[in-house]
This record gives C-alpha cells, structure tokens and sequence, in this order.
C-alpha cells in the first residue's frame, strides 16, 4: 500500500472579532464627544463673555498685567474684555503706577480708555490696534541721570503698538528727562467724534500745544491733526506743526502713514535760526557756524535713514540747495551719521568765515574779522574745536558753489569735500578759481589723540597777477606774469590760530617769467628818476620783464624765516630778509633793491614790513636811509650840492639773478639739515 501524505492547511487570518469592532468606534465617539463638549463650552464661553463684555477678567485682568508690568494697575471704573471677533478692550479710571522715585505717582491714567485690536495678529505678529479712543488721559514719562526710567515694564521697555485710527480728548503728556535736561508738557485738545466702527465722524481738527525746556534751552509748539476723519478711517495722518526752540523755528506740514507711523512721510519741514549751532547743540551734533539762515526741505524715512530731499533756502547771502541723509545708529558700536550733495550759485565769501571760526554775531553786525588782544590786532580764528561731539557722528558732504561773491578777487567754481570718521576730520579736495589759476587745498584734523594734530597742503596754480591787480582796481597793463605756491605746514592745537602758532613746514611761492607794469617796479625800488622819467617820457605803461622770482618761508614752531626772497626783473634785484610769526601775528622783514640801471634818486635801503597781519606798515623810510640822509646834509653843508646827491647814487652795476637752481633745488632748510647732521654722526 502507498503512503498516505496528510497536508497541513494554509494559515488563514481570523474574522474580526465581533467585540473588537464596536471598542474602536467608542473610542471615536468618544473622541468627537469630547471635541464637541470643547467646542460647546468654547462656544460657550465665547457668548457668555460676549454677553457679558468680558466684566468677569476685570480682576484676572489686574493681577496678571500688574505681575507683568512689575507695579499695580488698577480700573476703577468699568472694564470689558471680549473678542468680536477681533480684541475688545474698555477700561474707565485705568491707571498704572509709576515706581516710588517718580515724581508722578502714576505712569498712566485716563477716564476712559477704548481700543480695538486685531486678534489675527496679536498672535501671529506684532500687535496692532486698529481704534484707538483715549478721553482724560495722562502720561507721566521720567529718566534719572543714570538712565533708569519710568517705561520699563518687567526687565523691558514699553513697546508702543503700530495705531491705524485714533482720537483723543482732553489728554496731557509730561515728560522729566535728566540726562538732557529736558521738561515737556504737552496738552491735546477736544475733538468730536469717535473711531468707533459706524461713527468715524470728527466735526475738527486735532490741537495740541506744549511748552518746556531742554538742556536749559525754552521751547514751545502747537499743530494740529489736519485730516482727522481720514485718520479715524485708516487713512493718512496730516500734520501742522510749528515750534521754538534754541532760537530755532522750526515747522513741518504734510502728511503721515499712521498715527505713530514715520516710515514713508511726505512731510516738509523749515528750519530759520541765527545759528546752525544752536539747535546741534541741544542733541550733541556739532553743526558748523553759520549767519542766521532758513531752510526747507522734504522729509522721509526709510528704516533708519531721515531723508531731507529738495532742499532749498539761504544761509546770510549765500543760497543752498541739495539732499541731506541722516542715518540713524543701529546699535552702540554705530555712529550716527550724514550724507549730502549742497550746491551754491553763489557763495558770499562773509558766510564762509563762521565755517573756520570767526564768531558769526561780529560777522552779522558788520565787526569784521580783526579783534584786540593785549592792545594788538588779531585776524587768525580761534574758535575751538569740539573734540568730544566729532567722535558721535560720522559724515560726508560735497558741496559746490558756481561763484564765490568776495568784493576784489574773483573766486569760482568752488568744490569742497567734507570728511569725518571718528574724529579724524578732511576737507579734500578744498579747492576753487582765482583770476584764472586755481587753488587747490587737503586739510586733514586729526582729534582721535590730544592734542589735535592739524595738517595743511594747500597748492596755488598760474595765478595771474594781471586778473589779481585789476581785482583791487589797478590797471594791469599787459601784465603777464602769474604766481605759484605751497604751503605745507603741520601743527598742534584745538584751533586755526593755535594749530598754525606752531606748525612747522614750508611756504614758498614762485613767479616765472612774465611781464609786469613798469610803474610797480619804480614805486617799490624807490626809483624816483626813472619813475619820473618814465610818466614825462609817457612810459608809465612801459612794460617791464621778470626773469623770475622766489618768496619762501622755513616756518618752524610757529616762526617763519625767509628763505630766501628773490625776485629778479631787467631792471633791479630785489632782496627780502626778515620773518614773521604766527604766534602773535606780527610783521618783521625789509626789502633790498639794487638797481641795474643808473639813478640818481635810488633809494637803496631797505623798505621795511612791519606791524602785523591784520595791521601791516610799510615803512620806506627806514633806519638806514634815515643815517643815509643825514650824512648827506652833513656832506652839504660842507661841500657843494652835489655832494648831498652823491648818496643816493646808484651805479646800476647789480647782476642778473639766475633763479633756476633755486627753483629747481626745491630744498627744505631744516631737512638738509637733519640729514647733513645725521650723516656726520
């Protein structure tokens, strides 16, 4: 018989069990139930405290804000809370304690206070009320000297929330700020209306005034809110604003996105004072001095950036137009900062003196430039500069003006690069037209370090001495000779009077051959023959050549020594001596001519220069020809006439000078010193 194989079945998965199904479905049924209960008593809720406007988290309300904000906060009166769907909130007598160093015993109160806010993004973002009704309210704002204040809630500051639509009654702000020196007091007047939803209807004008001071300087303002209707519908906010302040008035009209919004204002603003430094003062900006001024423009603002744009107006007699940026610091490692393009069609050169130091008020009373110190007369400025407000702000300004307005030399096309970078302050370029030539200047102040280190290198170039001489109404006649020049000096000192006093470097200028006016020549060798020879002769315009001619200074700790003078002309050879000194602005040099022609009336002895700088003498009488003088009676008393003469005679043998290895040595005194020293050691 054959084996019988036996097969096992095939597994075969079990039919659910009939208890297994119906535990699943309770499970979600009871999940569903539970949902529901949650939604019922959500829903619940949402009614009762719709019904009820939220009046049951008057107290919740209190002890949570008061935990949060670190002091009390109270409603006296009646208090809602609800959503619709958006925040609802309504308090009458709310208030907020200030801390106990405060002078007022409350932050903020107000009779009745309503707002509505968007619920959306209160959760999601940042908090924005969309109505905002505030009736009787005060807010007492305060800073101590050491910077606490009475707007830091709980270790952090008090955000103000973005307002689309706002009105305010009877309200007040104070505010006692130490640091500055500042008290305000501001009062907003009556509106009619509300911005409730269904009767956004203001019958006027929002007003306000204020008054107070600021680091001892009184102001005031008034304005009004010239679109509240459109405010109170979410619409622009227009403005008219006026104030005083630091002998400052200023105004700004236009409009703006929202109640507390700047971002993207179209406002213009004027500005008319006596001096840009009086208002800088008040926030620690050092402005430059000026005459009294007024100026309007467009502004902006773009995140941090103030944009003044269109800015048209007059400073003393000078106009000014351009665009202005004023870009706020982001953090404390930034410097506030400005950035401009200005531009003149003409520049009054009495507006540029206030810029280097002289005092504007002299200026504007017509004083001028020259005051008396110890009985002598000063022209240098020394109005210090502030070292300590150059480190808060950076800068940079190019600005030109098309004419410069100076009353004898004709100045244009004026171009000025201003500069500063944490105390380092440059002008570069500095420079501008004279007569034709051009003046081109790098001044650089260095006030990082005490004390200030102030370099100048200022370059003259083809400076016609035709155009200069017709500048100060003398006929130039067909001159052409022309002067350039250097000065390249390096000082110390908080001021232009103290930096130059003691400076050290060189001064040289350089006239190259070119014709002059026969009759300049004659007058300063005291030529009195051929001067007089040439006007009969009718040569007074004869001209004259100039072979060439050196005036250069060694200055050194503020004193300056020729080296050399030396001009050479076909008919005489002048030499200077002598220096002058920036100390004390004082005078002292000669000039020597030695005629190359025969004259009986030469005067040979020096001419002297003295005085000082803003008080010159010319002296062609000097010491020297006095004693030649009186030989020369004595000679006359005691021979014939012509012995008196016989002093005065110039035997015309001087030389031609040969300036070409002066002007190509270009040597400094000091330096081939220095190095002479150094290589004998």
């Amino acid at each position: 018989m054959g084996t019988m194989r036996v097969t096992e079945p095939m597994d075969v998965a079990a039919p659910p069990s009939t208890e297994a199904v119906p535990e699943r479905a309770r499970r979600r049924r009871r999940i569903w139930q539970v949902l529901a209960a949650i939604a019922i008593i959500l829903i619940g809720l949402y009614i009762y405290q719709y019904v009820t406007k939220g009046t049951f988290w008057k107290s919740t309300f209190e002890s949570f804000v008061s935990k949060k904000a670190g002091r009390p906060v109270k409603v006296a009166g009646d208090f809602e809370l609800y959503l619709d769907p958006d925040i609802r909130f309504r308090a009458d007598g709310l208030t907020v304690a200030n801390p106990d160093w405060a002078e007022a015993d409350q932050f903020f109160a107000a009779r009745s206070i309503r707002l509505d806010a968007s619920l959306w993004k209160a959760i999601f973002g940042r908090l924005t009320v969309n109505d905002l009704v505030v009736d009787g309210g005060r807010l007492a704002l305060q800073r101590r000297a050491d910077r606490t204040n009475t707007w830091t809630f709980g270790g952090g500051e008090l955000e103000i929330p973005d307002v689309i639509r706002a009105a305010i009654t009877d309200s007040r702000i104070a505010l006692v700020d130490a640091p500055t020196a500042t008290r305000l007091d501001m009062v907003f007047g009556d509106i009619a209306g509300t911005a409730a939803k269904g009767s956004q209807s203001i019958a006027g004008p929002l007003t306000f005034t204020g008054k107070g001071s600021t680091r001892g300087a009184p102001f005031s303002l008034e304005g009004r809110l010239t679109t509240p209707n459109e405010a109170a519908l979410g619409g622009r906010l227009g403005l008219d604003v006026a104030g005083t302040i630091a002998r400052t008035r200023i105004t700004l009209a236009g409009t703006l996105p929202g109640a507390t919004r700047i971002d993207g204002a179209n406002l213009r603003v004027t500005a008319a004072g006596r001096n840009f430094q009086d208002p800088g003062r008040l926030f620690g900006i050092i402005l430059p001095a000026t005459r009294p001024y007024r100026l309007a423009a467009n502004l902006t603002k773009i995140d941090r950036e103030f944009r003044f744009s269109n800015l048209t107006g007059r400073i003393g007699d000078s106009d000014l137009a351009g665009n202005l940026v004023a870009k706020m610091a982001a953090n404390e490692n930034e410097r506030f900062r400005i950035d401009g393009t200005l531009n003149s069609r003409t520049l009054d050169i009495k507006d540029v003196g206030p810029l280097i130091g002289y005092d504007p008020e002299r200026l504007e009373a017509g004083k001028g430039v020259v005051t008396q110190v110890a009985g002598r007369p000063r022209v240098l400025p020394d109005a210090p500069l502030a070292v300590d407000a150059l480190g808060k702000f950076d800068a940079r300004i190019d600005y030109r003006a098309k004419a410069v307005r100076t009353g004898k030399l004709p100045f244009d096309n004026l171009h000025l690069v201003l500069g500063l970078d944490n105390r380092v302050l440059t002008l570069s370029p500095f420079a501008f037209d004279i007569a034709g030539g051009r003046l081109i200047a790098k001044i650089g102040i260095n006030a990082r370090n005490l004390p200030v280190l102030t370099d100048y290198d200022i370059r003259l170039t083809q400076i016609p001495l035709g155009r200069v001489l017709t500048g100060f109404n003398v006929e130039d006649a067909g001159t052409t000779a022309s002067i350039r020049g250097r000065l390249q000096l390096k000082g110390q000192g908080d001021t232009i009077r103290k930096s130059l006093a003691s400076s050290t470097g060189r001064i040289a200028l350089v006239v190259p051959t070119g014709m002059l006016w026969v009759r300049n020549i004659e007058l300063a060798e005291l030529d009195l023959q051929n001067f007089l020879t040439a006007m009969i002769g009718k040569k007074l315009k004869e001209k004259r050549q100039i072979n060439c001619g050196v005036v250069a200074f060694t200055v050194t700790d503020g004193q300056a020594v020729a080296d050399p003078i030396l001009i050479d002309t076909n008919k005489a050879v002048f030499r200077g001596r002598g220096g002058f000194s920036f100390k004390d602005e004082a005078l002292a040099m000669s000039l020597e001519a030695d005629s190359k022609q025969f004259s009986l009336f030469s005067g040979q002895s020096p001419i002297g220069v003295g005085g000082y700088f803003a008080d010159p003498s010319i002296n062609p009488i000097s010491g020297e020809l006095l004693a030649r003088g009186a030989a020369a009676v004595g000679l006359g008393l005691v021979a014939t006439p012509v012995a008196a003469i016989a002093a005065f005679i110039d035997l015309g043998d001087a030389k031609d000078v040969n300036c070409t290895p002066i002007l190509a040595a270009k040597r400094d005194t000091a330096r081939s010193r220095a190095e002479n020293a150094k290589a004998k050691n």
